[in-house]
């Protein structure tokens, strides 16, 4: 509000100047036309019972008049226009109905602005772009699909909204609510922190060089959340380690079928679950190494192991080309789908997929030779889970395949596996 300041019995006085009224009238067809010309662009808002709320008409000191209405799209207070004709040239009727039906399209979510390219963008044909172009096309990221099925199912009310109307306070707001939970929906804040992520990522591609957006609206906005833990379980070490393993290969010999070869060959390896999915018989060779491809994601590693003695009999006999791990009618093998099973046989409530990499990687690290020396020095370890080894620049003049150190290793990790998963007087695992 506009400050006055008056000076009262020598005082001066500020106070807040009151804003000047709307000019409003009541239109017809007759009078529009008769609007009077001013020194300066002025507005004559409809008014009466047969007045369309929104619409006005801009007067220009020239004695142009055109037909404007104002809208809003919902959970914004942000005022939008569009120009919908010349007086004279469009009746009034016809500009009462344009600004009935513009209002009526954005409390929907639509941009009633159709010769709008840049605010027509609806927020899920963006996202889609996004996924299409930057996740898939650039990044070669295979959870894309995913990430934007995350997206959909969490912003349901802007899936039709232009995304430049996408306000600050609106996603702040909607990660908060994920985050605390609200009415019949608990508190999801993982999940806030997680679709913080997508749309961080999202915006600001929208707001690159040439993009929909000049500017990301999460731009300075803090994560929701701060209170995530570790991904630290009790059954990713010492005995309750072993405890897991020998329930999760139980599960897996229930399970039976690839889903059960899947689970014994992520204990065996502990390689990525989307990695693992992906093997393919040509990939391994005679001597049963499997040469894993390079990765496609670029922060994600994938080195080729030497397969053990008990991992050839998992998902033997040999197969001449194909996935190791196919679904139905040959399709791709989704893990995923393994998860609720898991944890209701295993008893693990808190199973999780990447878990399995933290328990191998912790068991190889106290895994001991008959001396009391670890078994899996880190270097190995590292090679075996596709992490980056942390050995500085001498990394890049090492070109030692270590194939037989793996071995070694992996042979080691699946006789330890095999001890504890096999009962006291039962012959070894064949």
């Amino acid at each position: 509000m506009i400050e006055r300041r008056r000076v009262i019995e020598g005082r001066l006085v500020v106070e807040p100047k009151r804003k000047r009224p709307a000019n409003r009238k009541r239109f017809t067809a007759q009078n529009v036309l008769k609007l009077p010309r001013k020194g300066k662009q002025y507005l004559t808002w409809d008014e009466g019972t047969d007045a369309a709320r929104g619409l006005a008409i801009l007067t220009s000191p020239t004695g142009t008049k055109s037909y404007r209405c104002v809208f809003y799209f919902p959970g914004s207070a942000k005022p939008y226009w569009m120009h919908l004709g010349r007086v004279g040239e469009m009746s009034l009727a016809k500009a009462r109905a344009r600004t009935r039906e513009a209002r009526w399209r954005a409390r929907e979510g639509e941009d009633p602005r159709a010769d709008a390219s840049v605010h027509s963008d609806s927020f899920r044909a963006a996202v889609e772009s996004f996924t299409r172009h930057e996740s898939v096309g650039r990044r070669l990221n295979r959870s894309a699909q995913q990430s934007q099925s995350v997206v959909f199912f969490n912003c349901p009310q802007w899936l039709n909204r232009p995304i430049a109307t996408i306000r600050s306070r609106e996603i702040e707001h909607l990660l908060w609510t994920i985050r605390d939970g609200d009415g019949d929906r608990k508190a999801r804040p993982y999940v806030a922190n997680r679709l913080y992520s997508h749309l961080k990522g999202f915006f600001a591609w929208c707001a690159r060089p040439g993009g929909p957006l000049k500017a990301s609206p999460m731009t300075g906005m803090a994560r929701p959340w701060s209170g995530a833990k570790p991904r630290s379980r009790e059954w990713f070490k010492n005995a309750a380690g072993d405890d897991a393993i020998k329930v999760l290969w139980q599960t897996a010999d229930k399970m039976g079928g690839t889903e059960g070869k899947y689970l014994k060959m992520m204990i065996l390896t502990g390689k990525r679950k989307t990695a693992l999915a992906s093997m393919r018989w040509d990939e391994i060779d005679q001597t049963w190494f499997w040469n894993a491809p390079p990765s496609q994601i670029k922060n994600k590693r994938l080195h080729g192991i030497p397969l053990p003695s008990l991992a050839q009999r998992v998902i033997g006999p040999r197969q001449a080309s194909g996935l190791v791990f196919a679904g139905a009618n040959g399709a791709p093998f989704n893990p995923e789908t393994m998860v609720t099973q898991i944890r209701s046989d295993s008893g693990i409530a808190d199973f999780f997929f990447h878990g399995v990499r933290h328990l191998v990687e912790t068991k190889l690290a106290e895994l001991k030779d008959g001396n009391g020396r670890p078994t899996a020095l880190p270097y190995i370890r590292d090679l075996l889970l596709d992490h980056a080894a942390n050995r500085g620049a001498g990394h890049g003049y090492d070109h030692h395949n270590y194939r037989a150190e793996m071995l070694t290793v992996l042979e080691a990790w699946a006789g330890y596996v095999e001890r504890l998963v096999t009962a006291e007087g039962v012959a070894r695992l064949r």
